[in-house]
């Protein structure tokens, strides 16, 4: 283990910061399959947009210029078969491929797979222009027309945007199944202003629920893993049953916070945008990283307690600056690897950022240090502040020194205060006033003082 003391602490602490996201990533990953489960019967689920998903919607309809208006349909699936989009409007007029634009009101402008080239990636779009959707009831169905030699049953979602709103919807189809009805839905006039949108967007508690379970995962595997880090370093046991129980009040409390009430305000931000045809796409990832951010800045304040004399302040400014970092690359990850991948990387680099800078921001806040040079090439170094730092063999003790080596449960107790750093050694007895470069043996141990120092 010595190479751990060779190391830089900030590298050291973005790498457990990437070990603990990747395992809570590893145990997160199942409960995020829960909003993706598909029926296998052709009954249909009603999902909502998701804070950690990618938007492949808005990425297929952006890629092939679908239209947009008051209502939009728009179909995706994963193969190169043939699924089709049809609605029926108020009229009774059918929309689809053989009747592509009624007289009064809608138009399939995207059609895909019909014939070469296919896309394994497939979008279908049926628009009604800015005030050109009739009031009244409205029919979405979904038809396999083909298999091209994608694997049956073949997995779809259909989105819906009306009255202000939009609803995802999933299923799955077989060729030769009959034509499946998604949904149907009335068309109402509509609100006025995008605040009423806001005020009557509904919480989609599922969704909210199972991504703030999965930020907490999240922050409980990253806290565990930067403190055991931290107790590394300082030779005290990794982990106790009070230190546990704290962290994971902590991480639950940091990562459901954050989580759920990101997925909230995303999930209501969605339905305002999508209603008012605003291109606001940047407003929502903005939203998407603000729940990285939230959870960062949660997570230093949180770790300071458990870092002798990290300002909780300045820890929490770190937090905010990793989760933002962390979040971008998040982002970053989903969009251009894919959902799985980019959630694995994305989480990674997430732990990095966060560790990574707590670790940087402890080094700037170090006015004064407590370097313990346990051996010729392995030290620790430990900033000293107001708060007593603690050496000796209780597990309380900041700094853990071996019982056996006759150390007793508190061994020393050393502060920085008015510019003095000052020791009480509890095992001669003794108070000293130490300065900068000052080297004190305790037991095996040389312990040295520095006081305008930033490594």
């Amino acid at each position: 283990m010595k190479f751990i003391y060779s190391m830089p602490k900030p590298l050291f602490f973005g790498i457990l910061g990437a070990l603990g996201c990747l395992v809570g990533w590893l145990l997160g990953e199942p409960l995020l399959l829960t909003l993706k489960s598909r029926s296998n019967n052709g009954d249909q689920q009603q999902d909502s947009a998701i804070l950690v998903f990618g938007n492949d919607f808005q990425e297929r309809q952006k890629r092939e210029g679908a239209k947009s208006g008051d209502v939009q349909l728009t179909l995706i699936w994963n193969n190169i078969n043939d699924l089709d989009l049809h609605c029926i409007n108020p009229s009774g007029e059918h929309i689809y491929f053989s009747n592509k634009k009624a007289p009064h009101g809608g138009e399939l402008d995207v059609d895909m797979n019909a014939s070469q080239p296919y896309s394994e990636k497939p979008v279908e779009n049926i628009f009604f222009p800015t005030n050109g959707a009739a009031l009244g009831t409205y029919q979405v169905l979904v038809h396999h027309y083909s298999n091209k030699g994608g694997n049956d049953p073949t997995a779809f979602q259909v989105a819906v945007k009306a009255n202000g709103e939009i609803k995802q919807y999933s299923g799955s189809l077989s060729y030769g199944n009959p034509t499946n009805l998604v949904c149907t839905f009335e068309v109402t006039p509509p609100k006025s202003t995008l605040m009423q949108t806001a005020l009557a967007a509904k919480m989609a508690w599922k969704p909210t629920l199972v991504i703030g379970c999965w930020t907490a995962i999240l922050a409980i595997a990253l806290s565990f893993g930067l403190v055991m880090g931290q107790n590394q370093l300082m030779r005290r046991q990794l982990m106790n049953g009070p230190a546990a129980l704290r962290l994971l009040r902590g991480g639950l409390l940091a990562g459901v916070l954050s989580g759920a009430i990101s997925q909230y305000l995303f999930s209501v931000g969605a339905q305002v945008l999508f209603a008012g045809n605003q291109n606001l796409g940047w407003l929502l990832k903005g939203g998407q990283v603000f729940g990285w951010v939230a959870m960062g800045g949660l997570l230093g304040w949180g770790l300071a307690f458990f870092i002798p004399n990290l300002p909780k302040s300045k820890a929490a400014a770190a937090g905010l600056l990793g989760g933002t970092l962390g979040g971008i690359a998040f982002q970053v990850a989903i969009t251009t690897l894919g959902e799985l991948a980019g959630r694995m990387i994305g989480t990674v680099l997430l732990g990095l950022s966060i560790g990574c800078i707590v670790a940087i921001m402890e080094s700037l806040a170090r006015e004064a240090a407590l370097v313990v040079h346990w051996d010729e090439n392995e030290r620790t170094v430990i900033n000293l502040g107001p708060d007593p730092v603690i050496l000796g063999s209780s597990p309380n003790a900041h700094l853990y020194l071996p019982e056996a080596q006759g150390f007793p449960a508190e061994t020393a107790i050393v502060v920085f205060i008015d510019g003095r750093v000052e020791m009480e050694n509890l095992m001669t007895e003794t108070r000293h006033t130490l300065y900068n470069g000052n080297k004190l043996q305790i037991g095996n141990l040389i312990i040295e003082i520095q006081t305008d120092s930033k490594t």
